[in-house]
């Protein structure tokens, strides 16, 4: 008499297939969703140097360190935040010259000679002049 069906092993078998690739697709969506909030903050930072930039063309000088509200509405129509804490970026600025910062996810190096990026450490800087 022969039986039709699946033995345990053959089930066993595809079960941790199931698995193992349930764990890979999982690890690879939060690889894509982290990438996915750096290329905002880096965004983010170039939309904030912009609004910096026609700033400057119009009153010859940068907003003081820690104050991006002046740029908000005119410049800009609302200031940026991290997508992950909410926090505002890190500015600093003496009227001349001034840095933005942001921290990343995925990225190794920290960068130094940033304003306070929270409890992270800082990993992205635009500063101008270059």
């Amino acid at each position: 008499m022969k039986s039709k069906g699946f033995t345990f092993i053959e089930m066993l078998v595809v079960v941790t297939i199931i698995g193992v690739l349930s764990a890979v697709g999982v690890a690879n969506f939060k690889v894509a969703n982290q990438k996915a909030r750096d290329g905002r903050r880096q965004g983010d930072l170039q939309q904030i140097r912009a609004s910096l930039e026609l700033y400057r063309t119009d009153l010859n000088v940068y907003p003081i360190t820690g104050d991006l509200s002046s740029l908000s509405p005119t410049y800009i129509q609302t200031i940026p935040s991290d997508p992950v804490s909410g926090n505002l970026y890190s500015y600093e600025s003496d009227g001349k010259t001034y840095t933005l910062c942001s921290t990343l996810e995925l990225s190794a190096a920290a960068v130094t000679d940033c304003g306070s990026c929270g409890t992270a450490t800082c990993r992205y800087k635009i500063t101008n002049p270059l």
